[in-house]
């Protein structure tokens, strides 16, 4: 293998990177329900996999005798209890629920609580998994924005997407803010879409700019937002609402990356398409919100992601003007970033949440994000104490704290409160349920502990969306993935030899 300049070895062997990739795919148990309309245009809107809601007839689903965490202050947490979903959505949440005709899932032995809702996610990155392990920031930038995009086609931006979406789905989360900045020409972009479209998860598509050209993008740059955005808005997402599974928002620079004429075209494109827009900011210093203020840009439609070098004031302002900050722990820890600024974000008001980032380099999954995130910031809060030579008596944050950022606050952040991020009565039924008789998970005396400490991805049994069960007895549901597992990993061989970090 050769070494880069810096002495880092940068290259993937054939072998490794096959092993790597066929072991992920393993993971994934598909059973094919339905057919999916592979290869033609979707309408934006996502509606899973499965025959009407999941098979369900009449399109109800009665979960029965479950421990329902509810990220709900009303109803709080439930024992014994039943989840009624009707036409896509919660109808009651109780006990002896009655609901004649609807089919069954018995929960006795399950926990039963909100999807997660992953604030931050480079989606098509699925493809290159576990390549940049030992990258810094810069590195990152240099190497996957300055060379592996550029290798991706139309094709290639589909299967990173179906694939990074049904990870996200196995995993128990049931929304994504999917930021897809490889957009180089309108059929990546419409095939981007495509992907998670057939997934059948939950997406706000955040359209970013193409990643042919990082100097162009990425590097000071005076280039506007991508025009293509309009036809986007108009064509995928013109007759979208609240109850589509895929919303559009606009993945921007922001002032670390762009100048003040296009910070300002970028985000008034933004309101004038009426969605939301979400930069990355303060990973390489402080001062660009300050920017924002400056321009008089600053807004509650405004996602903010990571933020590590960012200053107390500048939280304070983005929570001030109704902002969100998107957290993705490790990538912030391991490149180089910064640690993870969620005391910042509490302190200054702002929204947190909670995302993955890209799985080129770190794990996939919300239950590693979220107890990563507050166990960092609980050491983080405990040092003073540390260093001061006394004993820590109480944590700062607790374990229902975290919960709530990987759902009801991610919800938030994203714009979509209304909709998902717990388990309340008129809420879409977005639902994920994890067995309390593994070995790793018997017995849970707490169940929100068991969930954000005890858990991951091999305990995810069941997986609602919008009242389709797109993962049931640890299988999911998904024709189109069962086809294309093979195309995925011959994908991601022929980017990186094309890039030239695959050794023959």
């Amino acid at each position: 293998m050769n070494a880069d300049d810096n002495g880092t070895d940068s290259s993937v062997s054939r072998r490794n990177y096959l092993g790597l990739s066929g072991g992920a795919l393993a993971a994934l148990s598909f059973v094919g329900l339905g057919s999916a309309h592979e290869g033609k245009p979707g309408r934006g809107r996502g509606r899973g996999q499965g025959p009407g809601h999941g098979g369900l007839e009449n399109g109800r689903l009665l979960i029965e005798n479950g421990t329902i965490v509810t990220v709900d202050e009303e109803y709080g947490i439930l024992e014994n209890a039943d989840l009624l979903v009707e036409d896509g959505r919660i109808e009651e949440i109780g006990h002896d629920v009655q609901a004649p005709n609807a089919e069954t899932i018995d929960a006795s032995n399950a926990i039963v609580f909100p999807g997660f809702v992953n604030a931050h996610h480079h989606t098509w990155q699925a493809g290159v998994r576990g390549v940049a392990g030992d990258w810094s920031f810069m590195e990152y930038l240099e190497t996957m924005l300055g060379e592996i995009s550029s290798h991706y086609t139309p094709n290639d931006v589909y299967l990173g997407n179906l694939f990074g979406a049904l990870e996200q789905l196995n995993a128990g989360t049931t929304t994504v803010m999917d930021w897809f900045h490889v957009a180089n020409s309108p059929g990546h972009t419409n095939r981007a879409i495509d992907g998670l479209e057939d997934a059948g998860i939950r997406a706000v598509f955040a359209h970013g700019t193409p990643g042919d050209d990082n100097e162009t993008w990425w590097d000071e740059s005076t280039e506007p937002h991508p025009d293509d955005i309009r036809r986007v808005h108009d064509e995928r997402f013109a007759d979208s609402d609240e109850d589509d599974l895929l919303t559009l928002a606009m993945g921007i620079r922001g002032p670390d990356y762009s100048s003040d004429e296009v910070v300002t075209h970028d985000i008034e494109l933004a309101r004038e398409l009426d969605i939301p827009a979400s930069m990355h900011i303060g990973s390489l210093g402080p001062g660009g919100v300050e920017t924002l203020a400056e321009l008089d840009l600053l807004g509650d439609d405004l996602n903010y992601v990571h933020g590590n070098r960012l200053t107390d004031e500048e939280f304070e302002r983005i929570g001030d003007s109704g902002g969100s900050v998107s957290i993705t722990p490790e990538v912030e820890m391991q490149m180089g970033m910064g640690m993870p600024p969620l005391r910042e974000t509490l302190e200054g008001g702002a929204i947190p949440s909670i995302g993955v980032d890209i799985v080129s380099n770190v794990s996939g999954d919300m239950f590693t994000q979220t107890r990563t995130a507050l166990q960092t910031q609980r050491a983080l809060d405990n040092q003073p104490t540390v260093e001061a030579g006394e004993q820590v008596v109480e944590l700062s944050l607790t374990a229902h704290d975290a919960l709530e950022f990987a759902t009801i606050e991610g919800a938030r952040a994203l714009g979509l409160e209304d909709e998902v991020g717990s388990l309340t009565p008129g809420k879409r039924a977005d639902i994920a349920m994890i067995r309390t008789d593994d070995i790793n998970t018997v017995p849970s005396h707490n169940p929100v502990e068991t969930i954000v400490f005890q858990s991951g991805v091999e305990n995810v049994d069941t997986v609602l969306v919008d009242g389709d069960i797109v993962k049931r007895d640890g299988d999911l549901y998904n024709q189109t993935g069962r086809r294309h597992q093979h195309q995925l990993v011959q994908s991601g061989r022929r980017v990186l030899e094309q890039s030239g970090l695959l050794e023959e």
